[in-house]
C-alpha cells in the first residue's frame, strides 16, 4: 500500500489562499485552521509569520522552519497549550500509516519499531502444515473451551467425509433444492436459521414457481418425510418470519405417516440483543442399512431467505427483483458447504440438543406481543444409524464441527452447561499456524484482541494477509463498528502496510458481503456462520466446519497444498478479479494476490480497495457501548 497525498486536505489548504489579505485577519484564520487540525499555535509570534499567499507552499515552508517546529512539536508546553500536532494534522493518507516528510517534502510511512515494508515477494515460500492434527483442536482443547465440560454429543473430529463447497449462493440453493426434492418416506429434515422467507430456491427456473420455500418443505411432508425448524425470534425481520411460521405450521399432516411440520421460534439467548446465528440444514434418510450410510448437512453463512440467491457475476438483479429475492441489495457474496458423512451427524446432534432442551423457547410476554408464539411440540429421537460416528469412506475430507454458546447463559445445560468457544479457540490455533498467507472474507473484520494478536504473531513471516469485508453503512457506524474495524486494521497496517490487502465491493453495485470463510496456506478451510467479531466468537450461537482434506497437490509455488482449500480460494479470487480459473490456478500466491489490486483499480470488477480512517467521534464509543452491540462473554 503506497503512501499518497491526501487530496481532500490539500484542497482544503489551497482554498484558504483566498482569505483576506489583512495581516491580523490572516493570523486569526491560520490560528483557527491550526486548531482544527490539532496544531500548536505560537501566541507570541509576529502576525506576518502566519501570512500565506499560497497555503500549500507556505505549509511546507513552515514545517521546515525551526521556530514553527519548536511550537508544533512541543505537545506539553504550557506556553503554547499544545495538543498532539502531527498526529492529528493529516496531509498524507491513510493518516495512521503515512506522514509528510519535511526533508523530502513528500509522503512516506510513519517510522515505528517493527515497521516492515516488505510486500512478501522477498520471502521464501514455506511448506505449510498438512496434518489434520496440526489444525484441529484436541479433545482436551475442546473440553477447555467448554469450561471443563466434555463434549459427549459430538465427535472431536471425523474423517472420510464427502464435502462439496459452494462459493456462490446459487450453487447452495440448487444443491439444497435437489436434496430436499429427493426426500422420501421417513426421511428427516432439520433446519436452524437466523431468518427465513418465502423465496424460491431456483428463481432462474420457471420463475421460481416450482421451488418456493413453502412448496419445497410441503413436498417433504407429502412424500412422508418430517420437517422441524428452529429459527431465531428475529425482531429485525419479524413479519417475514411469522409468515413462514404460519405457512409451514399450516401444512397438513402427511397422509402416509401422519407427520406434521413444526416451525419453532427460539429466543433462548443471554440478552435480547443476542441472536441464534447457526445456519444448518440436515437431511437424514430413514433407511440406514449400509455400514457407511450417513446423513447430509449443509453448513455455512447462507440463510434460506431474501436477498441471498445470486450468481458469481452478480448481474441478475432484474431476475432477483421479479422473483421476490431482492429486498435491500442487488447481489450477495457468501459461502456454504455440503457434508455427506459422519460430520453431518455432529450437525444433527447440535440441532437435536437445542430442540430437546428442557428449557422451552418463547415463554415470556414479549414473545406474545411480538407474535412469536410456538405450537405444542415434543422431543425428537436421535438419528438411527449403524455407521460410524467418526469415520467413513465416502470422501477425502476431514471435518471438525465447532460451535459458540455463551458461557453466561445458564439454560444450555443439556449440551453446553458452561458454554462453548471451540470455534474461537480453533480460529486462534489456525491463524498461528499460517506459514505463507491468510485469506479472510467476512461480513465484519472488527477488533477481537486474541485474533489480532494471532495475526500479528505471524505477519513477519507470511507473504500476505488479504481481507475482503463488507463496507460499513450508516447504521453500523452509529453502533461503533467503524471504530472497531479501525482498531483491528490499524495495528496491522501500521507495521505491515505492503503485506496487508483489504477490499470491499464497489458501492454503486449495491452488493453485500456476508461470507464467513478463512483460508490459510491453501491447506486450511473454515466455513460457517460466525462473523469476525466478539459476539460470534463468544456470545451468539454459531456453528462452523473446519476442513482439512487428504488430497495433496503441488502448487505453482513449489509446495504441497490441499485441494479443497486451494479450490475455494481460487474460485473466490475468480469472482473478485474476473480472471479464469485456469489463469489463477497457474499463478503463485503473490501473483494471484496482486491481481486483486489490478481488479480493484478496474471499473469492470466488483471490488475496490477499502480504507478506514480514524474519526474524532470514535471517543464516544466506550466499553459499555461495545459490550451492548458486540459483547464478549468470558467466564
Amino acid at each position: 500500500m503506497a503512501a499518497k497525498t491526501n487530496e481532500k486536505e490539500v484542497d482544503y489548504v489551497s482554498k484558504q489562499a483566498n482569505l483576506t489579505a489583512q495581516i491580523e485577519s490572516e493570523r486569526q484564520a491560520a490560528k483557527r485552521w491550526w486548531d482544527e487540525y490539532g496544531m500548536c499555535y505560537l501566541e507570541n509570534a509576529r502576525p506576518e509569520d502566519f501570512t500565506y499567499d499560497n497555503r500549500v507552499l507556505a505549509l511546507k515552508t513552515k514545517l521546515a522552519d525551526p521556530k514553527f517546529q519548536h511550537a508544533a512539536l512541543n505537545t506539553t508546553s504550557a506556553d503554547y497549550g499544545c495538543r498532539p500536532p502531527f498526529k492529528e494534522l493529516c496531509i498524507c493518507e491513510p493518516c495512521h500509516v503515512c506522514e509528510y516528510k519535511i526533508a523530502s517534502r513528500s509522503c512516506g510511512y510513519i517510522k515505528r519499531d517493527g515497521l516492515d515494508l516488505s510486500d512478501g515477494s522477498d520471502l521464501v515460500v514455506d511448506q505449510p502444515l498438512l496434518a489434520l492434527t496440526d489444525w484441529f483442536l484436541t479433545e482436551e482443547e475442546i473440553t477447555a473451551s467448554r469450561g471443563g465440560a466434555p463434549r459427549n454429543d459430538l465427535s472431536t473430529y471425523t474423517t472420510g467425509n464427502d464435502v462439496t463447497t459452494y462459493t456462490v449462493t446459487k450453487e447452495f440453493f440448487d444443491a439444497a433444492f435437489q436434496d430436499l426434492s429427493d426426500t422420501g418416506e421417513g426421511d428427516r429434515v432439520m433446519l436452524t436459521a437466523w431468518s427465513t422467507d418465502l423465496i424460491p430456491f431456483q428463481p432462474d427456473v420457471d420463475g421460481g414457481n416450482k421451488s418456493n420455500f413453502h412448496d419445497v418443505f410441503s413436498g417433504v411432508i407429502d412424500r412422508g418425510g418430517s420437517f422441524h425448524a428452529l429459527v431465531w425470534a428475529n425482531i429485525l425481520e419479524a413479519s417475514q418470519n411469522t409468515n413462514v411460521r404460519d405457512g409451514i405450521n399450516a401444512i397438513p399432516a402427511s397422509s402416509t405417516t401422519g407427520e406434521k411440520p413444526i416451525f419453532l421460534f427460539d429466543d433462548r439467548m443471554r440478552t435480547t440483543a443476542s441472536s441464534h446465528h447457526q445456519k444448518t440444514l440436515i437431511i437424514a434418510p430413514a433407511n440406514s442399512t449400509n455400514s457407511d450410510d450417513h446423513p447430509v448437512a449443509f453448513v455455512g453463512g447462507i440463510d434460506i431467505t431474501s436477498d441471498r440467491w445470486d450468481t458469481m457475476y452478480h448481474n441478475v438483479s432484474s431476475l432477483r427483483e421479479v422473483t421476490g429475492i431482492n429486498t435491500a441489495y442487488q447481489g450477495w457474496l457468501d459461502a456454504h458447504v455440503r457434508i455427506h458423512g459422519p460430520a453431518a451427524k455432529d450437525v444433527a446432534a447440535n440441532f437435536l440438543g437445542r430442540w430437546n432442551s428442557g428449557y422451552l423457547p418463547t415463554q415470556n410476554l414479549a414473545d406474545d406481543l411480538l407474535d412469536f408464539e410456538n405450537p405444542p411440540y415434543t422431543g425428537l429421537t436421535p438419528l438411527n444409524y449403524t455407521s460410524s460416528t467418526t469415520n467413513s469412506s465416502l470422501g477425502h475430507q476431514n471435518v471438525q464441527i465447532l460451535r459458540t454458546y455463551s458461557c453466561k447463559y445458564k439454560h444450555y445445560k443439556e449440551f453446553a452447561p458452561h458454554g462453548e468457544s471451540s470455534l474461537f479457540q480453533a480460529r486462534i490455533k489456525a491463524l498461528k499456524n499460517a506459514k505463507n498467507f491468510i485469506y479472510i472474507e467476512d461480513q465484519y473484520f472488527v477488533l477481537v484482541p486474541e485474533l489480532l494478536d494471532a495475526i500479528l504473531e505471524v505477519m513477519p513471516t507470511i507473504q500476505r494477509l488479504i481481507v475482503v469485508v463488507q463496507h460499513l453503512d450508516t447504521t453500523l457506524k452509529t453502533t461503533g463498528y467503524e471504530k472497531y474495524l479501525f482498531d483491528m486494521v490499524a495495528p496491522i497496517q501500521q507495521l505491515y502496510p505492503n503485506k496487508f490487502q483489504m477490499y470491499s465491493t464497489k458501492r454503486d453495485l449495491q452488493l453485500y458481503i456476508h461470507t464467513k470463510i478463512v483460508v490459510i496456506d491453501d491447506v486450511y478451510l473454515s466455513v460457517g456462520s460466525a462473523n469476525w467479531n466478539r459476539r460470534s466468537m463468544t456470545s451468539d450461537t454459531e456453528l462452523g466446519a473446519n476442513i482439512i482434506d487428504d488430497l495433496a497437490i503441488k502448487s505453482p509455488d513449489g509446495i504441497a497444498v490441499l485441494k479443497t482449500a486451494r479450490d475455494v480460494r481460487i474460485r473466490k479470487f475468480r469472482e473478485l478479479t474476473g480472471l479464469s480459473y485456469e489463469e489463477l490456478d497457474a499463478m503463485t500466491l503473490i501473483n494471484a494476490a496482486n491481481q486483486l489490486d489490478v481488479a480493484a483499480a478496474n471499473s469492470s470488477s466488483c471490488i475496490e480497495a477499502y480504507q478506514v480512517e480514524k474519526q474524532t467521534y470514535f471517543t464516544a464509543y466506550t466499553d459499555i457501548v461495545r459490550e451492548t452491540v458486540d459483547p464478549q462473554d468470558t467466564c
